[in-house]
């Protein structure tokens, strides 16, 4: 009789522990609920980790930008007072110059303007327009001719243009390109080489003007002599040809090529911010 009840006895312990583990497992099973919270929380990072544009650390009258340091330690911020007559005709416009920039001892300094568009077309009705239509052009996709527009004009010549590129910047869109101004058949050389970025706001108010210095290894120091070694006359009745072979060598450089890197000036002047 007492061997019956401790049978009774242990099937009864056995059948409890069976249920107390059968209850037990929903905890480890709806614990997975937990996790799927996860993918949810995921799903909203890319608008937290979304990339930003640089915060502005220059200011300058309706200007603002981000320099890089590693391109220059500092900058001159000046109002121009109006030309209304003469070789330069210009309105009152800002013009900020870099200080402490990568390249020195160049024929232009490393500057960014920014001109009142009314105003220039009231103070030159003839060619303003005309160039401000051809940079809306250029900006909606149109296609390049010899000369590409950049204000302010010059007293000479736009060589060639080279690396051409349409991008926007934070208060409008414009155009990218490496060029040099001469008078005569200058060879392309590091001296006279300038990046710039003209646009136009978005409100068409402003066209921002960036002509900035910058250098490739090809090409020799300055415009002293003509390359390879030939007589001014030579260099002269051959001039066409070297350029199309120059504008082709200097779209072949990658932008690491070339001091500063293009990457980096368009960096900056995609960083322009115009707040009227």
């Amino acid at each position: 009789m007492k061997r019956f009840f401790y049978i009774l006895l242990i099937l009864s312990i056995l059948m409890f522990a069976c249920i107390i583990s059968t209850t037990g497992t929903p905890p480890v099973v709806t614990s997975p609920l937990v996790v799927t919270a996860s993918p949810v929380a995921f799903t909203e990072t890319p608008e937290v980790t979304e990339p930003t544009a640089p915060v502005t650390n220059v200011n300058c009258n309706e200007l603002a930008f981000h320099l890089d340091p590693a391109l220059a330690s500092g900058y001159n911020c000046e109002t121009v007072p109006e030309s209304p007559e003469g070789m330069e005709v210009d309105p009152q416009y800002t013009k900020l110059t870099l200080q402490g920039y990568v390249l020195s001892g160049k024929f232009f300094d490393p500057h960014i303007s920014v001109f009142p568009i009314q105003r220039y077309s009231e103070l030159l009705p003839d060619f303003v327009p005309g160039r401000v239509s051809d940079l809306q052009a250029l900006v909606n996709g149109g296609t390049t001719g010899d000369t590409l527009p950049l204000l302010p004009s010059f007293n000479a010549a736009q060589v060639f243009h080279a690396q051409y590129r349409v991008f926007p910047f934070v208060s409008g869109g414009g155009i990218r390109y490496l060029t040099e101004y001469a008078q005569y058949v200058a060879p392309v050389n590091n001296t006279d080489l300038f990046y710039t970025y003209q646009g136009l706001t978005s409100d068409g108010k402003y066209w921002v003007s960036a002509i900035l210095p910058i250098n490739n290894p090809i090409l020799p120091a300055n415009a002293d002599n003509p390359p390879g070694g030939v007589s001014w006359e030579e260099f002269a009745n051959n001039y066409q040809p070297y350029i199309t072979d120059m504008i082709n060598q200097l779209n072949s450089q990658t932008s690491d090529n070339y001091a500063p890197t293009l990457a980096a000036l368009d960096a900056l002047v995609a960083s322009i911010t115009i707040q009227p």
